[in-house]
């Protein structure tokens, strides 16, 4: 079964994972978003998760529209979930390091305290794969099973099922207990019901792209407009204070997310070529999107001399560059490692390259959303 390949996703792949490193570059230099103007900025850039979930459905479905890729599994766990634990790992002994320096705690029990919460919770950046490999198992159901429903019944009921959920933790409050306070302020992001409408929405648009480029041309005004009209709406809501989440697990911004996946795929298929930049940094998006915030904290222990923190949106475009650039350098070099791609993922072909490079006679090809 041969893969077919769609260049806007290399465009939307690289705009979520850029969106996201700015994001979190944004936040480092203005404390976590505290200024009025970096929070309502910083709000909108979080549509790249929702970005991310979209694209590795829509791979699937337009690359396999009747079928299962071969060693589905086997590739997913090898260059996904691996690169999962591992990082949980990493980024839970650094916390525990911090921890236990600071609380004067033993540095294992700190570890600990961290490890299974990251690893079994998704309590770090990562959690986002946990989501993904949810829809991974959904693809297979749907690819079995979906025909016996209409696309508008199956899309309805994904978009309530998406509403009610997120509404729930957007508008209620939870039991005085650890338990739930936890639950409802980031466990109930790792599970499907909070994402459900980007998979079929996915699911559909890749299985008639065709038909999907022909109604963004025809609606092209309207694909336009919604962008300012939804986003404006998600400054409003959150300016009022009615949704106080700041995240992309929020109502408002289902409707944000899926009007930014839409303009940013018109624009990509007005586009005669993937622009290199946007072409090189899709591949590499697994490994900026799992590096960014280690690069981004070791920053701050640079002198401020070198101007990563004080030099106010200077220093985001610095400590933004940087991380994005320093994750794909780490990227590449573990990957001419043997068995490095395990760890740290593997990169992405690009658009015109059909086989991956071979650094040490070791095949390196795709990220999230772009494995066979």
């Amino acid at each position: 079964m041969e893969r077919k390949l769609n260049s806007e996703m290399f465009v939307l792949r690289s705009i979520a994972c850029l969106s996201i490193a700015l994001l979190h570059a944004l936040y480092r230099v203005y404390d976590d978003g505290n200024t009025p103007w970096v929070e309502s900025v910083g709000l909108l850039l979080t549509f790249g998760t929702p970005v991310f979930v979209f694209i590795s459905q829509f791979v699937l479905s337009f690359a396999y529209p009747d079928g299962i890729p071969a060693r589905f599994w086997e590739k997913r766990i090898k260059y996904i979930m691996l690169p999962y634990f591992f990082f949980g790992a990493l980024y839970a002994g650094l916390k525990g390091l911090d921890m236990a320096s600071s609380e004067g705690i033993p540095l294992l029990q700190a570890f600990w305290y961290f490890l299974w919460r990251h690893l079994l919770l998704g309590d770090f950046h990562g959690y986002f794969i946990l989501i993904i490999f949810q829809f991974y198992a959904l693809f297979l159901l749907f690819q079995k099973h979906a025909k016996k429903f209409t696309p508008r019944s199956i899309l309805i009921a994904s978009f309530v099922i998406n509403v009610v959920y997120l509404g729930f933790f957007n508008f209620t409050k939870p039991v005085d207990t650890v338990a739930a306070h936890y639950f409802w302020d980031k466990m109930y992001w790792i599970f499907s019901p909070g994402w459900i409408f980007y998979f079929t929405v996915a699911y559909y648009l890749g299985r008639h792209e065709s038909w999907f480029r022909e109604k963004l041309k025809q609606f092209r005004l309207v694909v336009y407009m919604l962008p300012v009209l939804t986003g404006a709406l998600v400054l409003f809501v959150n300016g009022k204070g009615w949704i106080t989440a700041h995240s992309s697990k929020r109502i408002d911004m289902l409707l944000f997310a899926m009007s930014m996946i839409l303009l940013l795929f018109t624009v990509a298929s007005s586009l005669k070529k993937v622009p290199r930049v946007l072409e090189w940094s899709s591949r590499y998006s697994f490994g900026i999107y799992l590096l960014h915030p280690l690069l981004l904290a070791l920053f701050v222990k640079i002198p401020s001399s070198f101007g990563l923190q004080n030099l106010g949106l200077f220093s985001v475009l610095l400590q933004f560059i940087g991380c994005v650039v320093g994750s794909a350098i780490i990227m590449n070099l573990a990957n001419r490692i043997p068995g490095g791609a395990f760890v740290f993922g593997r990169i992405g072909i690009g658009i015109n390259q059909r086989k991956p490079p071979k650094p040490l006679d070791k095949p390196i090809s795709s990220s999230i959303g772009n494995i066979n």
